[in-house]
């Protein structure tokens, strides 16, 4: 009898544990240096000991900042290399779904679950084209369609703002948001994804950086609440930091001090109009996801995180960094 309840053990022994997470292996190793990860588990402080926790949360991306933090050079298994950061951008970058600056068209951009019976809009400037390959991925195996309409420096209030790169009126930002926000209402999407960056506002003619708070305190509220009938679910993804210097630059001087290249929360944090944005979604019953927790500890913005570059410029995150914080945006967007 004895003999055939060891038999039955070893057997259903045999059976569950091939089945068993991949990720249980990885508690084996021992966790010791909170901010490291391992076969997409984090090493994370849980009261007075440490414990190996999926990263799919802020929490993880915190420790990783924080262990950055006390590095300042670049380590040796960088990615990418220092010398292909330039070019590790989102490939949706490009002029056909990033509508340049002086163009006005509406280009067929798709992505995700091309039969999905779900559809997913992804609007905005040269941001959203940024957090394009996180969300094509996540909307592959959600079933979502997803269609992508970006212009760079293209914000979302319907008021004319200032082009930097044109050193005018941006006119062609506001006729493109006509020709584009027909299109959204008609698509009717299960969920529409926003984000923006503010730019100046523009007063008789002129830039008025003076203008600009008032313009998105009032303009910005106007614009999702117009978004918000499109969609039963509007998600405001809050801008990402803007470095203070180009950190490419910065990081590739020889023998490069890496926390000469950090940058303040403070500064590079756009909390006024971050704030803005987040009264704004919860306004019309959005949701709005802080993407400045995803790049900056409480204090310092760093240019490496878990041994990857996070910007191109100073403005955009690498495709690298948009892909390590998948699970996280995952988790966050609930889709």
């Amino acid at each position: 009898m004895k003999r055939k309840y060891l038999a039955l053990f070893i057997l259903l022994f045999a059976i569950l544990v091939p089945s068993l997470p991949a990720q249980a292996a990885a508690t084996n190793s021992k966790c010791s240096v909170v901010g490291t990860f391992e076969s997409g588990l984090v090493c994370l402080k849980s009261g007075t000991k440490t414990t190996w926790q999926k990263f799919d949360n802020v929490d993880g991306v915190q420790a990783a900042i924080t262990l950055a933090l006390k590095s300042t050079t670049l380590p040796k298994n960088l990615t990418p290399s220092i010398t292909k950061v330039r070019s590790d951008k989102s490939t949706w970058l490009d002029q056909e779904c990033a509508v340049d600056f002086p163009d006005v068209k509406v280009p067929e951009c798709l992505g995700g679950d091309l039969q999905g019976k779900k559809t997913l809009v992804l609007y905005g400037d040269s941001h959203a084209s940024m957090w394009m390959p996180a969300i094509d991925t996540i909307a592959k195996k959600s079933g979502y369609k997803v269609y992508l309409f970006a212009k760079l420096a293209c914000p979302l209030v319907e008021s004319t703002i200032w082009s930097y790169q044109l050193n005018r009126p941006f006119q062609e930002c506001t006729d493109w948001q006509q020709l584009v926000l027909p299109k959204i209402q008609f698509l009717k999407p299960d969920v529409l994804i926003v984000t923006d960056q503010w730019k100046p506002a523009v007063i008789d003619g002129k830039k008025s950086d003076f203008d600009t708070p008032f313009l998105w305190q009032q303009e910005f509220p106007k614009a999702l609440t117009r978004l918000s009938s499109y969609t039963k679910r509007l998600i405001v993804m809050g801008n990402n930091p803007s470095m203070t210097q180009d950190s490419v630059t910065c990081a590739s001087k020889p023998k490069a001090n890496l926390g000469l290249c950090i940058s303040g929360r403070t500064q590079a944090g756009n909390s006024q109009y971050n704030s803005i944005e987040k009264s704004a979604a919860l306004g019309v019953g959005g949701t709005y996801i802080d993407t400045v927790d995803l790049a900056c500890s409480q204090y310092l913005c760093p240019v490496v995180i878990n041994n990857i570059f996070v910007y191109f410029d100073q403005w955009h995150f690498t495709a690298s960094y948009v892909n390590w914080l998948l699970p996280v945006l995952a988790k966050s967007l609930g889709i």
